[in-house]
C-alpha cells in the first residue's frame, strides 16, 4: 500500500505548508471562474472571507483529514499502476473523486452552525460538481507535489 495521505500531508511537519498551498490553489480556482456562474462563486468566497478572516484556513484545516481519506483510494491505485501524473491520473477519475470530495463537504454542512455559509453552499452546490471536476488536475498537482517533498 502507498504512504498514507493523510499522515505524510498533515504530519506536524508538513500540515501548515500543505494547508497553505491548499488555500492557493483554492484562491486560483474561484478567481479562474467565468461567467454569471463564476461571478455568484467569487461573491461567495468573497462572502465566506468577510465572515471571519480565518475562516476559509480553518475550514481548509477541518476538512482536509476527510478529504485526503477520500481521496487516498485513487492515491493507492496511482501508486501501484506506475503512472508518473496523478494530476491525470486522478482527471481520469474525475467523477468518482469529485463525488468523493463533495460527500465530505455535504457531511460537514449538515453539521454545521454557520447557518449563513450552509446558506451559500446550498445554493451552490447544484453547480459544484462539475466545478469540483474541474479542479480535480489541481488537487492531483498539489498532493503530488507535496508528497514529492514530504
Amino acid at each position: 500500500m502507498a504512504e498514507s495521505l493523510r499522515e505524510t500531508l498533515l504530519s506536524d511537519e508538513n500540515k501548515d505548508e500543505f494547508v497553505a498551498d491548499a488555500r492557493t490553489v483554492l484562491d486560483a480556482e474561484v478567481k479562474s471562474k467565468r461567467g454569471p456562474t463564476g461571478m455568484v462563486i467569487k461573491g461567495a468566497y468573497k462572502t465566506v472571507n468577510a465572515v471571519h478572516a480565518s475562516f476559509v484556513n480553518s475550514v481548509i484545516r477541518v476538512l482536509l483529514p476527510d478529504f485526503l481519506a477520500s481521496l487516498q483510494p485513487h492515491w493507492d491505485d496511482f501508486a501501484a499502476s506506475g503512472n508518473d501524473d496523478f494530476a491525470a491520473f486522478l482527471s481520469d477519475r474525475g467523477d468518482e473523486a469529485a463525488n468523493s470530495l463533495l460527500e465530505v463537504v455535504d457531511r460537514r454542512a449538515e453539521g454545521s452552525s454557520y447557518r449563513s455559509v450552509v446558506k451559500l453552499y446550498g445554493q451552490l452546490r447544484g453547480q459544484a460538481h462539475k466545478h469540483v471536476v474541474a479542479t480535480v488536475p489541481a488537487v492531483g498537482r498539489l498532493i503530488q507535489g507535496s508528497m514529492a517533498t514530504s
